[in-house]
């Protein structure tokens, strides 16, 4: 949805002050349910996405220390760590989403009733517009780490955490689709073709790779129940 769609006025309006990590999980369903312009989707794909990494985590914390998997557990702890900087990263994406929209929705709300005025609102959305893209790739392309991770851990871990993991890849790619659709939109006002080339084979390039991860996630799972 492109900022002046939404309805929403900014002029006037307070900045935002709540942080959706330390948000209780209530209060930042219930935000996303108001008129609140923010968080959006994209913020909830974040979080989704940081669950996902947490997921991968658990798989991995509870096959580290047994002896069954002692083969593993060097490679459980590098989840373990990668997981947990994963999981902040896509918490402070959640924010930087609704950072990024507003930074979109405040160059859309320019003057445009002069030439200079319209030239320079164009040029505000053009370089709003390529942050955006910039921040939601990211997100994508965290999604395809998360789904590594969680792949690791399905066909190596402890078997009794397989639909964990499974849990993990499908909402990292339910994030990572989400993601995707913001990069899209947001290349609506990016006039720029090789940063728009570049940005739409990236995201084809993620969008490949998760696509394929989450089929070998779930074909692994499925063999384990």
């Amino acid at each position: 949805m492109k900022p002046q769609d939404r309805g929403v006025t900014v002029k006037g309006e307070k900045p935002m002050e709540t942080e959706f990590a330390k948000q209780s999980i209530e209060a930042f369903v219930q935000d996303l349910n108001s008129t609140k312009p923010m968080p959006g989707g994209g913020s909830a794909a974040a979080i989704c996405g940081s669950m996902a990494a947490a997921l991968a985590g658990m798989s991995a914390h509870m096959t580290a220390g047994k002896k069954k998997y002692a083969a593993v557990e060097d490679k459980m702890q590098q989840i373990m760590t990668a997981t947990k900087l994963l999981q902040e990263e896509m918490l402070a994406m959640a924010q930087e989403d609704a950072d990024m929209y507003s930074l979109v929705l405040q160059a859309y709300k320019l003057p445009k009733n002069t030439e200079e005025e319209a030239a320079q609102r164009a040029k505000a959305i053009e370089e709003a517009s390529k942050t955006a893209v910039v921040a939601s790739l990211k997100v994508t392309g965290a999604c395809v780490r998360i789904m590594k991770l969680a792949y690791i851990t399905v066909t190596e871990g402890n078997q009794m955490m397989v639909t964990d993991g499974s849990a993990s890849a499908l909402l990292a790619r339910a994030c990572q689709q989400v993601a995707a659709y913001n990069v899209r939109i947001n290349l609506g006002g990016v006039k720029d073709a090789a940063v728009r080339d570049e940005a739409e084979r990236m995201l084809a390039s993620h969008l490949s790779e998760g696509e394929a991860l989450q089929a070998k996630v779930l074909h692994e799972v499925e063999k384990r129940l």
